[in-house]
């Protein structure tokens, strides 16, 4: 990551696509919330420049801008996973709400679909056993 950010520091130019590919495949590597919010922040600003350019070329920003909002979903949905294969939906709850607090996503529908799947599903995250569990398993079936 911190590769990434010098790049963009020295960069005279920023190509969008690789930098969201670059993004992207770091996202999945990291597992830190600090670390995505930092991937986060400079997809953002990366994005954002990339819209005000075609903008000011006077071109349509429509399809760069739900392809965007798309990827920020993604992010948000990948980072709820924490690495897993399931979904847990009271963390995409708080990620969706954490980014919305920090300007990088709107309130809208995806947010209210993870308000409420927290609501109704609760937490998929594995259940932490007790140190002691085993013990007084085996102590009990003696």
């Amino acid at each position: 990551m911190t590769a990434l950010l010098k790049d963009l520091k020295r960069a005279k130019g920023v190509d969008p696509i690789e930098t969201r590919h670059r993004i992207a495949e770091l996202f999945g590597q990291v597992r830190d919330e600090s670390d995505h919010v930092a991937l986060l922040d400079a997809f953002d600003a990366v994005m954002t420049q990339a819209v005000r350019t075609l903008a000011a070329d006077g071109k349509d920003t429509a399809a760069l801008k739900s392809a965007i909002l798309a990827d920020r979903r993604g992010f948000a949905i990948e980072e709820a996973m924490a690495g897993g294969e399931t979904l847990d939906p009271p963390a995409l709850h708080r990620i969706v709400e954490r980014e919305v607090a920090a300007g990088r996503m709107e309130a809208d529908s995806f947010g209210q679909l993870a308000q409420a799947g927290a609501a109704v599903l609760g937490s998929t995250a594995p259940v932490p056993v007790r140190k002691n569990f085993l013990r007084k398993l085996l102590e009990t079936g003696s």
